[in-house]
């Protein structure tokens, strides 16, 4: 994948990675989404491409389908948000700044060059909470058109890292960088030895990043008092999927299904528990099988919008 830097109208700037196909008439797509991608807590947006055995790129050049994978504000060299108000929360800004200055950039940026439809968000666990809030906070006023989602490694019933850090006071939080050692990350993120690649573990330190811990208190601690909130405001179709070794959230076919059903206004919802997946599926044997699913939830949500676009369309003239 290509990387970028863009400076925003807010002149902070985004960087990340992207790849823009060529439309493949062949495989009979008249409709395309652009893929947004949202990288987890400790990864950056080498996390949809990190070797050649594992990334979005391959099934992008098959479809003909572009991503872009963003570096959320503080990795890498994107700007970092300013402090978090007193009635809000880490994720929840993130959210809100994406909702209101990234996408609605990438889009009149791209949508006319790359001849997409909608953006689609494929987002994995503390990025894919944020996708939550930023397809709940999208409605009809928004500046850029959402089709769908598909979230991973999150869910509604986390367990909860034992950080002696999570009691600080919030202000102290502030500022406070973690980073995982390499041997403690491969055991969260990647599971059994049987679930992944060896090769994978190549990539372990080039993909790393500290983490804030005012991030990951967020998702250990705040998430699970706010998380129904934002899923019953979802109005797009999501796809869900946990992995049954996730070492950082409780799956069971349960815990599935209680965090699918707080989507209420989602028209379609499609839960999975993946199994022998661990955290990070998209570094794990079924990395191919999610991504393929996913470009093809994303496709079949940007056609579900523009069927639903010209209805509302044909009924407005009536």
């Amino acid at each position: 994948m290509a990387a970028f830097s863009l400076s925003l109208p807010d002149s902070k700037i985004l960087t990340g990675d992207n790849y823009f196909p060529e439309a493949v008439a062949a495989a009979g797509i008249s409709v395309r989404p652009l893929i947004v991608a949202l990288h987890g807590g400790s990864y950056t947006s080498s996390y949809f491409d990190a070797d050649e055995k594992h990334s979005i790129r391959h099934v992008s050049q098959v479809l003909g389908v572009p991503v872009i994978s963003i570096n959320r504000p503080g990795y890498l060299e994107s700007s970092p948000l300013p402090d978090v108000p007193a009635n809000s929360s880490y994720m929840q800004e993130q959210a809100r700044y994406l909702h209101e200055t990234v996408l609605p950039f990438l889009w009149k940026q791209h949508a006319s060059a790359l001849s997409v439809s909608s953006i689609f968000l494929y987002a994995h666990s503390i990025g894919g909470a944020i996708a939550v809030i930023v397809a709940s906070l999208h409605d009809s006023s928004a500046q850029y058109p959402l089709c769908g989602l598909s979230i991973s490694g999150v869910g509604s019933n986390v367990q909860k890292l034992p950080f002696p850090q999570f009691e600080l006071p919030l202000a102290e939080m502030k500022n406070v960088q973690l980073r995982f050692p390499n041997p403690q990350k491969d055991a969260m993120m990647l599971g059994p030895p049987r679930c992944y690649d060896p090769v994978i573990l190549k990539q372990t330190d080039r993909l790393q990043h500290q983490i804030s811990l005012e991030e990951l208190y967020d998702i250990n601690v705040l998430w699970a008092g706010y998380w129904r909130k934002y899923a019953a405001g979802v109005q797009v179709p999501t796809m869900y999927t946990q992995g049954e070794l996730d070492a950082l959230w409780n799956s069971t076919d349960q815990d599935v299904k209680d965090f699918a059903a707080g989507f209420v206004q989602s028209p379609a919802v499609e839960s999975k528990r993946l199994l022998s997946a661990p955290h990070c599926i998209e570094l794990s044997l079924q990395a191919t099988g999610i991504i393929l699913r996913t470009f093809g939830f994303a496709i079949e949500s940007a056609v579900w919008l523009e069927l639903e676009n010209k209805l509302n369309l044909s009924i407005a003239c009536l």
